[in-house]
C-alpha cells in the first residue's frame, strides 16, 4: 500500500526550509548568497534518487544533497548560483538520504554495506555484537551518516592508524545524469571528499576491523612532547586538547579535568600514562561542538597540518586569538594531525560575531604559511579548492564538466563559482 500523502501546514513547511538553509555552522554575511530550497525530497532507495535526478534534469534545477548537516563548510546548503552576477532562477531539490539508511555486516570479508543515510554509530553497535568495530569514525559518529563523511573525506578516531575515510573505502555506488555505476580503485578519488558534484553516492562498501583490547591513556604533556608520543608506536588514535579547550570543555560538560594541556593515546600498547585520564577523555570524544553552548553561538576553524608544525600553530593563534578558544587535534597516519579551534561567541550580535569569526580567516592563512591546508572546502572555501586538491585539481575538474556540464549536482561546493570566492581570497589579504 502506497505511504498516505498528507499537506503539510505552511508555517511548518516554511520551517524546514529555513532549517535545510543552515548546517553547524553560522557564517556571517555568507548566510546572504545561501537560498531557501524550492522542494525536500526524502528518498527511500536508490530508484527514488534516480527518479529525482530524472525531474532535476528535465526542469533544469540544481540538486543539493544531504545527510546529517554535521559539518561546517556550508557543503549541504543550497547557494544562489550567481553566473557573472545575476541570479539565476533555477529552481533547487534538496535530497535528504537519512531515510536510506540500511547496512549490511560481511563477517568474512570485514566490510560493511552502507546505505547513504546510515549512521556511523548504528553501524559500530552492530558491528560490535560480532566483535567487529570501524576503523575509522568521525568525532559526529553519534548522528552523522556514512556518504556525507565520504564525500567530505573525513579525518576523525582511528586516523592515526588507518589514515581517513578515504583510505577505508573499498568501493562505492554512484548515480548521476548517466546512470549508475560502481567505482572503486584509483577512481575513488573522482568522488570521495568531492561533496556530491560529481555524482550521489547511494551505498558504499566500508572497511572494518576485529574489536581489540584497548587501553586509553592521559598525559599531561605540551604539543611538541605529544608529537614523540603520538607517533613512537602503532597507537589507534590520538587526541591532544590544550589548556583552552579543557576549560571550555568542564564548562559545557561540567567536567573537572585540570585545566593544562593533554594528551589521549587508545592503543594496545602497555604506555606509561594516567588510564583514568585517559578513559575520562575517550567517553568525551563525541559532541565537540557541544561548547557552542557557551556562546551561544560558536565559530570554528579547523586545518590540518604537518604534526611538527602544530606546536607552533596552536602558539600563534592564543597569540592571535585575544577571546576565550581552545583547540583539539586528532592525529593521522603520514604524521599530521586535524586542528579544530572553538571560539565561543554570541551569534546574535551581529558585529561582534562577525569580528569573532574573521578569527577562522586569520587560523587558515596561519596554516597555509606552516604548510597546512583546509580540512574541507565546501561553500565557503572553495577558493582553496587547488591547494586542497594539489595536482588533481585540474583533472577533477574536468571530470566535473563532464559528468555534469550544467553544474546541477551541488553547485558552488569545492570548486570556486560565482562571488564568494573572490571576496575569500581578497579577505585573506586584508585581514592581518
Amino acid at each position: 500500500m502506497a505511504e498516505e500523502v498528507k499537506e503539510i501546514p505552511k508555517s511548518e513547511w516554511a520551517l524546514q526550509r529555513y532549517l535545510y538553509t543552515r548546517d553547524i555552522s553560522s557564517a556571517p554575511v555568507i548566510n546572504l548568497l545561501l537560498k531557501q530550497v524550492d522542494v525536500i525530497y526524502q528518498p527511500r532507495d536508490e530508484k527514488e534518487v534516480i527518479e529525482v535526478l530524472r525531474i532535476a534534469e528535465k526542469e533544469g534545477a540544481t540538486v543539493v544533497p544531504r545527510g546529517a548537516g554535521t559539518s561546517g563548510y556550508g557543503g549541504v546548503l543550497p547557494p544562489k548560483d550567481i553566473a557573472l552576477f545575476r541570479l539565476s532562477k533555477r529552481k533547487t531539490i534538496m535530497i535528504d538520504f537519512t531515510r536510506m539508511d540500511n547496512f549490511e555486516i560481511d563477517e568474512e570479508k570485514q566490510i560493511v554495506a552502507c546505505s547513504p543515510g546510515a549512521v556511523w554509530w548504528d553501524i559500530e553497535k552492530e558491528l560490535n555484537k560480532k566483535d567487529l568495530t570501524l576503523r575509522v569514525y568521525p568525532t559526529s559518529a553519534p548522528s552523522s551518516t556514512v556518504a556525507g563523511w565520504i564525500a567530505q573525506n573525513g579525518y576523525g578516531v582511528g586516523s592515526l592508524k588507518y589514515g581517513g575515510i578515504a583510505d577505508n573505502v573499498e568501493k562505492i555506488r554512484v548515480v548521476d545524469f548517466n546512470g549508475v555505476r560502481e567505482i572503486e580503485g584509483k577512481d575513488l578519488k573522482y568522488y570521495v571528499g568531492m561533496e556530491g558534484i560529481t555524482g550521489l553516492i547511494t551505498k558504499a562498501w566500508v572497511k572494518v576491523k576485529e574489536m581489540e583490547d584497548m587501553k586509553y591513556y592521559g598525559f599531561h604533556v605540551s604539543a611538541k612532547e605529544a608529537n614523540k608520543i603520538v607517533f613512537a608506536g602503532e597507537h589507534y588514535a590520538g587526541l591532544f586538547l590544550d589548556a583552552g579547550y579543557v576549560k571550555l570543555k568542564n564548562e559545557a560538560f561540567g567536567t573537572e579535568m585540570p585545566e593544562k594541556d593533554v594528551l589521549m593515546i587508545a592503543t594496545t600498547e602497555k604506555l606509561d600514562g594516567d588510564e583514568s585520564l585517559g578513559e575520562e577523555i575517550w567517553e568525551k570524544r563525541f559532541y565537540p561542538m557541544r561548547v557552542r553552548r557557551l556562546g551561544p553561538g560558536l565559530v570554528a576553524a579547523e586545518n590540518v597540518l604537518p604534526a611538527e608544525s602544530i606546536p607552533a600553530y596552536l602558539n600563534r593563534l592564543n597569540k592571535m586569538i585575544k577571546k576565550p578558544h581552545g583547540s583539539e587535534i586528532w592525529y593521522s597516519k603520514g604524521k599530521k594531525g586535524a586542528v579544530l579551534t572553538f571560539i565561543p561567541s554570541d551569534e546574535r550580535k551581529f558585529i561582534g560575531y562577525t569580528m569573532t569569526w574573521l578569527n577562522s580567516i586569520r587560523a587558515l592563512k596561519t596554516a597555509k604559511r606552516m604548510r597546512g591546508v583546509p580540512y574541507s572546502t565546501g561553500f565557503y572555501l572553495s577558493s582553496e579548492a587547488k591547494l586542497l586538491l594539489g595536482s588533481d585539481y585540474a583533472e577533477l575538474r574536468e571530470f566535473k564538466r563532464q559528468v555534469d556540464p550544467k553544474n546541477q549536482l551541488n553547485p558552488g561546493k569545492v570548486f570556486p563559482t560565482g562571488a564568494l570566492p573572490l571576496a575569500m581570497r581578497i579577505a585573506q589579504k586584508v585581514i592581518p
